[in-house]
């Protein structure tokens, strides 16, 4: 019966609406969807329609594609040979290690310094000095002894002097190693180097580098006297040695230089020429032929063509939209009078659009995107994923039709691509359902990386692509999972602060009963806490019966009277052993301080930032009611005098939202009923009856968005909740009326 009831009531209210919108036509959605459609049309068509290339690399062509056009196009395979060519044009680098020659002139002093030692000591040091000169000279076969009588102490000066200048004129030449001019050179001497020493550089033929063997053979010619050239020839291979290194850094980064110096090889391809062959795999250049093509074909289009194209495709963006408004109106007519909500639903269809578009000039300029993975990376779970936390499913499944309608024209009217973004679509919305906390969001990228590789595998049944661009489709397809994800869990507090929309999963976070405010309330004031509690209770059930947001009024109901704090003593609940501070003010001042617990939540709730929702729960749950019990009692002293009314009144705004009328019901109901004296079924109803009377009565329900049967549902909901509620208590003993229990 109850189903049948919520049925009925929404069918009223959906008559309702429906209703109002026909009387009415917002100018302001009809100015979103003009600036969202023409935002579009510059965003898409401004720059000119995507390519059809409908081949992808590794594939075998369907069919043989021949020039219809003439066309210039980059030949890769000449622009990698002039390439190829200019580096290796490019001689290697080599450096003269100075080190080698540093320590050959050292040894050459170090033997000469010796020789003069030993022909200058006594006879029981020259067997010492012998021994170290035959240290000197270790890994030849040249003795000591023979050294020391090659000269006379007047002749070591010059075989110094002489055997440096040999060793400085081979080495400032440069050695090259016979295993370099293999592995290098492959042994040929025609080839040329650049040389680096002392900063400066000169290219050289590799016939004027010294090889190990003709650096002996010149290290020996340079020397006089064939006593010297014995000498010499004992110990050239401890003086001369290769110091020429190869510099593969150097040499490398020279060659890139020239590389880039390179142009690109254009050729000309007349019409006729065939692109690619039936069967023949689809390389790059054949991608790039078909994309030149293609281009030269949109620039030599006939002029007429091309608007009637353009006025084509802006038809078609435009029937989409009105399709989505349709669709809009049918799952959540209320949205349409929402200007707010329309805008955030406009910048997330633009986020999405504008990323296609973006990956779409990545794909035609650069190699960051491959052409083939290019659908699969358009994050349409991300504005999906966003529309579904911050307004509902319905407003989500609209916006993912519009987003993929119109990428699908984007895409040269793909069907494959709005099947995607449907598929994403659903799949996003169903996994973000009931959202309670920011966690879940993960759960629902993983679901969607799932539901986008499954139809990229599908996909692949059908064109068969190689295995490595079905791994790019897949990877593309994890890819956009995580951007949507990131970004949904990024942005989201953003959006909320942004557009003043609360989401579950913040309420979730603020009905955690270990929130500051919650439990300085449960300290200063618990009476009051207790009936915040209570309250949350029934209007939570309450608000279930009508298909409102439960859990926004359980969560406001918690928050609802933290003003109350500020002076907890004056107000019936927290009040204990009859002492009443009231019976020592005069009425005016009694409902100033009733009233200030308003004024006192809003500025509470402001300092501890809690969202629009709770404020204005604050300030609607009283609206600007009477406090009859202080404005009777100020009649009754100053029965003589016209009391102003509007001193006796909350300063707050009638409820609106069916979540804030439920809340401002139950808080007077739970508060009046802790005055029934041994309740009974009939006596909670009859007190349910008088509440509701007033209320309607004192024009509180006046702006309310419910219909009189929704409300009629909230009254059977809160008798039915009360009577289990206070079956069996105790009654609580009256300290004031039953007008006085209502107001506060």
């Amino acid at each position: 019966m109850t189903f049948s009831l919520r049925k009925k009531n929404k069918r009223i209210a959906e008559r309702k609406t429906e209703t109002s919108l026909r009387k009415t036509i917002d100018a302001k959605p009809l100015g979103i969807a003009a600036v969202l459609w023409f935002i579009t049309l510059l965003l898409f068509f401004g720059s000119g329609v995507v390519p059809e290339i409908n081949l992808v690399e590794g594939q075998k062509a369907p069919a043989t594609i021949i020039a219809s056009v003439p066309f210039n196009c980059e030949n890769l395979s000449e622009t990698s040979f002039a390439q190829n060519k200019a580096a290796s044009e490019v001689p290697p680098i080599f450096i003269i290690n100075t080190e080698y020659e540093e320590k050959a002139i050292q040894l050459i002093n170090a033997i000469t310094s010796r020789l003069n030692e030993y022909h200058q000591s006594s006879i029981n040091q020259k067997k010492q000095i012998q021994q170290s000169i035959q240290d000197l000279l270790l890994g030849t076969d040249l003795k000591a002894d023979l050294l020391i009588n090659s000269f006379k102490e007047n002749e070591i000066i010059n075989f110094q002097q002489e055997m440096s200048n040999a060793v400085i004129s081979v080495l400032n030449k440069g050695i090259i190693s016979d295993e370099v001019r293999m592995t290098l050179f492959q042994g040929e001497s025609s080839h040329s180097l650049t040389v680096i020493f002392n900063d400066s550089e000169k290219t050289l033929s590799l016939n004027n580098i010294y090889s190990v063997d003709k650096s002996y053979k010149d290290f020996k010619s340079l020397i006089s006297g064939n006593d010297n050239r014995m000498i010499a020839e004992y110990i050239d291979d401890l003086l001369i040695r290769p110091n020429l290194t190869y510099d593969d850094t150097k040499t490398k980064a020279r060659r890139n230089q020239a590389i880039d110096k390179v142009k690109a090889v254009i050729q000309s391809y007349p019409a006729g020429t065939p692109l690619v062959s039936a069967d023949e795999p689809v390389t790059t250049q054949t991608l790039l032929l078909l994309r030149a093509h293609k281009e030269q074909l949109l620039k030599e289009k006939d002029l007429n063509e091309r608007r009637l194209e353009t006025i084509g495709q802006s038809i078609l963006l435009l029937a989409a939209l009105i399709a989505t408004s349709i669709l809009l109106r049918l799952i959540k007519p209320e949205l349409l009078k929402n200007p707010n909500k329309l805008i955030l639903l406009a910048i997330l269809s633009l986020f999405t659009l504008t990323f296609a578009r973006l990956l779409t000039f990545l794909s035609m300029q650069t190699t960051i995107v491959p052409t083939s993975s290019l659908i699969y990376l358009v994050p349409y779970a991300f504005a999906v994923l966003m529309a579904t936390i911050l307004i509902n499913g319905g407003a989500a499944i609209a916006l993912g039709f519009w987003c993929s309608f119109a990428t699908a024209i984007y895409f040269d009217q793909s069907f494959s691509v709005f099947v995607l973004g449907m598929f994403t679509t659903v799949t996003a919305t169903t996994a973000a359902r009931n959202m309670h906390k920011r966690s879940s969001i993960y759960k629902a990228g993983l679901w969607i990386a799932l539901v986008n590789i499954l139809f990229a595998c599908i996909i692949a049944i059908f064109n068969q692509p190689s295995l490595l661009i079905l791994a790019e489709q897949l990877i593309s397809s994890i890819i956009s999972a995580v951007i949507a994800t990131g970004l949904t869990l990024i942005l989201i507090p953003l959006f909320e602060n942004c557009f003043r929309i609360t989401t579950d999963i913040t309420l979730l976070e603020l009905s955690d009963m270990g929130h500051p405010l919650l439990q300085k309330m449960a300290i200063q004031a618990p009476g009051t806490y207790h009936h915040s509690l209570m309250v949350a209770t029934l209007a939570q059930n309450a608000a279930e019966t009508v298909g409102a947001n439960s859990l926004m009024v359980r969560v406001c109901a918690y928050y609802h009277d933290i003003g109350k704090m500020a002076k907890p003593e004056f107000f019936a609940e927290n009040i204990q052993n009859g002492n009443n501070p009231h019976d020592e003010l005069s009425p005016h001042m009694s409902a100033i301080v009733i009233i200030s617990h308003v004024k006192e939540g809003l500025a509470l709730a402001k300092r501890h930032k809690l969202p629009k929702p709770i404020l204005d729960a604050i300030e609607q749950h009283h609206g600007n009611g009477l406090i009859h019990y202080f404005y009777n009692k100020a009649m009754d002293i100053n029965s003589n005098d016209n009391l102003n009314e509007a001193d006796f009144r909350y300063g707050g705004a009638p409820a609106r939202s069916p979540e804030m009328v439920i809340l401002s019901l139950t808080d007077a109901v739970e508060a009046a009923s802790r005055s029934i004296q041994k309740p009974t079924p009939q006596k909670i109803s009859n007190l349910v009856d008088e509440i509701f009377s007033i209320k309607l009565q004192d024009g509180q329900l006046d702006y309310a968005e419910l219909t009189m049967s929704e409300i009629n549902t909230i009254k059977e909901s809160l008798i039915f909740s009360l009577t289990n509620m206070l079956h069996g208590r105790l009654a609580y003993k009256p300290d004031e009326n039953l007008s006085k229990k209502s107001a506060d």
